[in-house]
């Protein structure tokens, strides 16, 4: 682990100005000694321009947390260092540590999935104001990722998106879920979110009225409270191994993206520490499994839920030799499969299992 810290360069924790010794603020949590580890279980690292990553730093520790979770900010990796960026994931990752990066480059997503890839298979949301052909929508389309078994889009905006790109993400059963649908029902990412190690936010993906020094926002997107309950979702998830927060410039004055990547922040860490740890879900208690019989007499659907999180999962079964694929779903699938329907997120992953195999 000593390669890290040859790696980064460590930030000051007097450079921040913030002097209170009060035990609930962040600054008062977080070790920045930049060499030791030692009961780490969150790790902060920037990537990109020093001023920005500083004034985000001010916003984000000047902030009170009643919780004891164990963070280490790890100090910035400069862009010509960038290549070193993913085995410093790998080597955190490793440890069981959720690494939270702030930068502004989008690039930085396939290099997280790549950190990854010793693991058989692994799952990925981004929230991205705009879905349009890309090197990174190629390589999904064409597997290039391997072990990557899920993708989300999350929060597009349909008239900003490229309807044939979306299509083929589609047909290669990676999910496309618009801000609409986010509007019509909030917890609607929360299932895809609850399954995904990597977890991308675009800070573009924010309407320009709430971060009106964003160069790239639009003047529809996510509103504050909302993009801070998606990465509360995605910090509770168990599963959750990697978060980056990025935009497209650099933000060189104490505005209002500044305060809102720090709130982002914060939401990630108190999902973090609020996980139920339910990710085995025969090993927990208050986890209910629950059997619904369809039409058919040979047909069978079974859930799981919580009574400590109020969450629900089902199972996807390929054949009766291999063991199921359990994936979380929302209420609503219950309640469909209750009336004697097929939940359609149950349709989709077992096409998409079929497709695989």
């Amino acid at each position: 682990m000593s390669d890290i810290f040859e790696i980064t360069d460590p930030v000051d924790k007097k450079s921040f100005d913030i002097k209170s010794e009060n035990k609930h603020l962040l600054i008062n949590k977080v070790n920045f000694s930049g060499r030791e580890l030692s009961g780490t279980k969150i790790a902060i690292l920037g990537v990109g321009a020093e001023k920005g990553l500083t004034l985000v730093r001010k916003s984000l520790y000047g902030l009170y947390c009643g919780h004891e979770v164990g963070i280490s900010d790890l100090g910035n990796i400069a862009q010509s260092k960038i290549d070193k960026l993913k085995e410093i994931i790998k080597a955190l990752s490793d440890k069981n540590i959720c690494t939270i990066i702030i930068g502004n480059s989008v690039d930085i997503l396939p290099v997280c999935i790549e950190a990854l890839a010793e693991k058989k298979s692994i799952s990925a949301s981004a929230v991205y104001p705009a879905v349009v052909g890309s090197e990174f929508t190629d390589s999904l389309i064409n597997n290039k990722f391997r072990n990557l078994f899920d993708f989300n889009f999350l929060a597009y905006q349909t008239y900003l998106s490229d309807p044939e790109t979306l299509n083929m993400l589609s047909s290669c059963y990676f999910e496309t879920l618009r801000l609409g649908k986010f509007r019509e029902d909030n917890r609607i990412y929360e299932p895809a979110l609850r399954d995904s190690d990597i977890f991308s936010l675009d800070m573009a993906s924010v309407r320009k009225p709430e971060i009106a020094d964003s160069l790239y926002s639009g003047l529809n997107g996510l509103y504050s409270e909302e993009v801070c309950l998606i990465a509360r979702h995605a910090g509770i998830s168990d599963r959750l191994k990697i978060a980056n927060i990025f935009c497209h410039d650099k933000v060189e004055k104490d505005g209002q993206k500044n305060a809102l990547i720090a709130q982002i922040v914060w939401h990630i860490v108190d999902g973090i520490a609020n996980r139920a740890n339910e990710i085995m879900l025969n090993n927990v208690n208050g986890i209910k499994k629950i059997l619904i019989n369809l039409e058919k007499p040979t047909e069978q659907l079974v859930f799981y839920y919580s009574d400590i999180t109020n969450r629900w999962w089902m199972e996807i079964r390929e054949d009766s030799e291999k063991n199921p694929l359990i994936i979380s779903c929302t209420e609503n699938d219950y309640k469909t499969a209750c009336r004697r329907d097929v939940p359609l997120r149950w349709i989709w992953y077992q096409q998409k299992l079929a497709e695989k195999n």
